[in-house]
């Protein structure tokens, strides 16, 4: 009796010790930065705001380096490159392209893919989120070039548009209205049709290489910043406009709620809605150039 209970005990001790191994092992496989998989080229066409769709090619080296090539669908062969060093997350499993500014820099690695997140690093959902996953290509299609050490490596995605180091330079807004770079006239404002007075027009005009934006509204010149969380959200901040005082500026205060709570966006051909956190339209612009 007494051997039989040592045995069972030492059969126990073993299957233990492997089930503990196997563990071991699943953890490591799953933490991407340890296992060195994510290394390689990753491809896809990705949702753009302002383009048929956004192509693009992503290199992650292992001196934690990167090198994106994009082109939009639609607007010539241009070819934007991008370049810079990347982190990891605490779990290993999420890529943060540092050197990215005021767009999403973060990917997700998954089994030969990567899965642009959002600008809070969490996965997009919806119809589209297939959409953002780019797959990685066999080895000998590797042609990005591996990114050296460099000081001036900032990278500015506002809408995805590189601005420090763009090799190519193209206007995005060439053949086609764009969210950036046109000029939007306002048309109406939560719901009510807005007539033009004076001279100027009423407007709003977003500029990808800084992230600022211009905006008029009857009375006084406004500005401040903008960013695209996502390919269809928009926010504005840092609002700021001259101090005029005007006899009518129950408009421009509209306005300026207007902008505050602008959340996402749709664009529709040569028309631009505006849209609050409720998916309420609270502002609708047309473009004139």
């Amino acid at each position: 009796m007494k051997k039989n209970v040592l045995l069972f005990l030492l059969i126990s001790t073993i299957s233990c010790q492997k089930h503990n191994v196997t563990e071991n092992k699943t953890v490591v496989t799953n933490n991407a930065k340890i296992s060195g998989d994510y290394i390689g080229t990753y491809k896809g066409i990705l949702p753009c705001a302002d383009c048929q769709g956004l192509e693009t090619e992503i290199a992650i080296n292992e001196n934690s380096t990167f090198s994106i090539k994009t082109k939009y669908e639609g607007k010539g062969d241009k070819v934007f490159v991008q370049k810079g060093h990347f982190l990891w997350n605490k779990k290993g499993d999420i890529i943060i392209l540092k050197d990215v500014k005021n767009g999403p820099n973060q990917y997700l690695v998954g089994e030969n893919t990567l899965t642009q997140l959002d600008m809070s690093g969490n996965k997009i959902t919806g119809n589209l989120a297939d959409d953002y996953i780019l797959s990685k290509q066999p080895l000998d299609t590797t042609d990005l070039e591996t990114v050296e050490e460099s000081k001036n490596a900032t990278v500015d995605l506002n809408s995805r548009i590189a601005t420090t180091t763009v090799i190519e330079k193209v206007n995005p807004a060439i053949g086609k209205f764009t969210l950036a770079e046109t000029k939007w006239k306002l048309i109406s404002l939560n719901s009510k049709k807005v007539l033009q007075k004076g001279d100027n027009v009423y407007y709003l005009k977003l500029n990808s290489k800084d992230g600022n934006f211009s905006a008029y509204s009857g009375c006084n010149d406004i500005g401040g910043k903008y960013v695209m969380p996502s390919s269809s959200t928009l926010t504005f901040s840092g609002i700021i406009s001259t101090k005029m005082a005007c006899a009518e500026m129950v408009l421009e205060s509209h306005f300026f709620t207007m902008l505050s709570e602008t959340k996402s966006y749709k664009l529709e051909s040569k028309n631009l809605t505006l849209y609050n956190s409720e998916k309420k339209a609270i502002a609708k612009f047309e473009a004139i150039k």
